[in-house]
């Protein structure tokens, strides 16, 4: 069912990308971060990703497919038998995963709803609004192990989130140049929702040693601040899920902090006729 809704959701992008074919652009998509929940600065609680993919580019309208090819951390595990919080990052930071090609991640959205001839920006007092606003869908896939003792449950994290954004500076570092610096404020609904061995029924039990709750789906809410220097960008993430289950890491007011770099890479195409 989630993946007929995202098909559903690429539609549009599918569609138009056809209208404009001589605008279709493909890149090679590479990106090393470093991210950490700002309440647990362990090593296990915190990621360091390399992924690899395409993006694609049509008109104000992207998509991107990227796989994990490197983590930090092969599995989340702790002696500890009290410990939740560990767990309980994870939950809130899913890309801390293994390194596993089964990790992945899909972003597609509109950088801004301005379309010239269309009566909704005729006045001025729209135009900018309209050339400031995107949207942007993001699912992620993330696979890994928790282990706490001699307990061990191989889990699968899928997210999902739906943000509106807005530009709030976008300009050429220098004249003639590419090299952009962007300035985005975005907001939305976000979810979780646990699967793999951890959420099968005979497990119930167990998934309370982990969380503290044998809940599988949760969903909340984010306000993102991200800063791109060319291929630089810094982000902070302010997430709230709640308190209902009370999970340690996770629950309330969560902030995580990512640096990374990002590499598109254009690759020479030729649509065919």
């Amino acid at each position: 069912m989630k993946f007929i809704k995202l098909i559903i959701l690429m539609l549009p992008t599918l569609v138009l990308s056809q209208k404009n074919d001589e605008d279709l652009k493909v890149f090679l998509n590479t990106d090393i971060n470093y991210a950490s929940s700002t309440s647990d600065n362990r090593k296990e609680a915190q990621s360091a990703v390399g992924t690899l993919g395409l993006m694609f580019e049509v008109s104000r309208v992207y998509c991107s497919s990227t796989f994990t090819v490197h983590s930090q951390n092969e599995q989340i595990t702790t002696q500890d038998l009290d410990e939740t919080k560990l767990f309980g990052t994870n939950l809130l930071l899913p890309q801390n995963s293994s390194s596993n090609i089964s990790n992945f991640h899909f972003v597609a959205g509109i950088e801004s709803f301005y379309k010239k001839d269309t009566i909704y920006v005729q006045r001025k007092v729209f135009q900018k609004l309209a050339r400031a606003v995107g949207f942007q869908i993001d699912y992620r896939i993330n696979n890994t192990t928790w282990s706490k003792s001699t307990t061990v449950l191989p889990i699968t994290i899928s997210s999902f989130s739906a943000d509106v954004v807005l530009r709030l500076l976008d300009v050429n570092m220098l004249k003639g140049s590419d090299e952009k610096i962007k300035l985005l404020i975005s907001a939305g609904l976000v979810t979780r929702r646990l699967g793999g061995d951890y959420g099968l029924n005979q497990n119930t039990d167990l998934r309370n040693d982990f969380l503290g709750t044998s809940a599988l789906g949760f969903n909340g809410f984010r306000l993102s601040s991200r800063l791109e220097v060319s291929k630089f960008y810094g982000q902070i993430d302010l997430t709230n899920f709640g308190k209902k289950h009370n999970i340690s890491g996770f629950s309330g007011d969560q902030a995580i902090i990512t640096l990374g770099i990002r590499a598109d890479l254009p690759l020479p195409t030729e649509l065919r006729k």
